[in-house]
């Protein structure tokens, strides 16, 4: 027979106020909230830059010129994923980590590396932008709690 301790996430401060450490310091950092203002002005610039982007990288293509700009598919998935990331967590600037990873897959799709290279660096890169939306979706439900 074997005995197991499971550590407790939350902690009591001299105060006898209980904290909760369950979640990670990356995502309690990203979940102050922005003024409304800013927040909005934010979003909407990432998505109207993510827009001229995908226009852009649609016109390339169409015009035959698909090796002169990113290519469209990276682009349409970033820009999908960054820019509704984005509206969701408007009060907070948490979708940073999302924006980093799609900046980070589309460089890696047009740099030449190794077939097995590129690979690897394209899933990683899209991993990074996934954990991101994880980040971003923990730390828009813990800035909705209340803070004492």
């Amino acid at each position: 027979m074997s005995t197991h301790t499971i550590a407790d996430t939350r902690t009591t401060t001299s105060d006898d106020v209980v904290v909760d450490d369950e979640q990670g310091g990356l995502v309690r950092s990203l979940s102050a909230t922005l003024p409304p203002l800013v927040g909005n002005a934010l979003a909407t610039l990432v998505v109207l830059v993510t827009l001229v982007i995908g226009v852009i990288s649609l016109v390339a293509t169409w015009t035959g010129n698909a090796d002169a700009f990113l290519p469209l598919f990276q682009v349409t998935v970033a820009a999908t994923v960054v820019s509704l990331n984005a509206l969701y967590a408007r009060g907070t600037f948490s979708y940073v980590i999302t924006l980093i990873g799609a900046i980070l897959w589309l460089w890696a799709s047009v740099t030449p590396f190794m077939p097995f290279w590129q690979v690897v660096l394209q899933a990683v890169t899209v991993t990074i932008m996934l954990f991101g939306v994880v980040f971003s979706l923990a730390a828009v439900s813990l800035s909705k709690k209340p803070r004492f």
